[in-house]
């Protein structure tokens, strides 16, 4: 990866993560003339600065794919048997589905929470390893798996903390969707797509 490349990843993943949040903050607030990212009247100015808050959530998530690219590599390394890693990555993806329902389970959240985020995110996370598995090899699961999974929700520590269940949604929907834009896009960047399916 070059740094054209690089800052072409950074500047479409920020610009997503703006047009994310600002739909889904019109989604919010159609479903809760309440919901405000700022205490402020107007829709316009809200949905507005809702935008901006999303460019902050995209260059959180490229952070985190960063983060996680940095991870990957270090473990790769540390890890002899590469299945080892994998089976790692599951087992924390597993963990995290169930922290997320220990988290809000018992808690301002909605009763209904601690089960149907965690079960959203899972198959929402299995459509993008899917897609990315028919782009590349079926050893493409569980990282996707766990990167869509883990590194989302770490992400989106914060909002658990508010017990506000739009604002789990408003962080949550664009740190996901710039996620699912970055692993799908890594293969491409790194122009290993041909390579990949051809060797599975």
């Amino acid at each position: 990866m070059n740094l054209r490349k690089w800052m072409k990843l950074f500047g479409t993943t920020i610009l997503i993560g703006a047009l994310a949040a600002a739909v889904t903050g019109l989604c919010l607030l159609v479903a809760d003339p309440e919901f405000r990212v700022i205490k402020a009247d107007g829709w316009l100015y809200n949905i507005v600065m809702m935008g901006l808050s999303g460019l902050t959530f995209g260059a959180f998530a490229h952070m985190g794919f960063f983060a996680y690219l940095m991870l990957n590599y270090i473990a790769r390394s540390i890890f002899k048997r590469p299945y080892l890693w994998v089976a790692l990555q599951g087992f924390i993806a597993v963990f995290v589905l169930a922290e997320i329902a220990y988290w809000t389970y018992g808690t301002n959240f909605p009763s209904n929470t601690y089960w149907a985020v965690p079960l959203l995110l899972l198959v929402l996370s299995l459509i993008v390893a899917w897609r990315k598995v028919n782009e590349t090899t079926s050893g493409a699961w569980i990282p996707t798996l766990f990167f869509m999974v883990a590194v989302t929700v770490v992400e989106a520590i914060p909002t658990f903390r508010t017990g506000n269940i739009s604002s789990l949604i408003f962080q949550m929907a664009p740190l996901f969707v710039c996620n699912a834009y970055q692993i799908m896009q890594l293969h491409r960047i790194l122009d290993r797509a041909g390579t990949l399916k051809s060797a599975a």
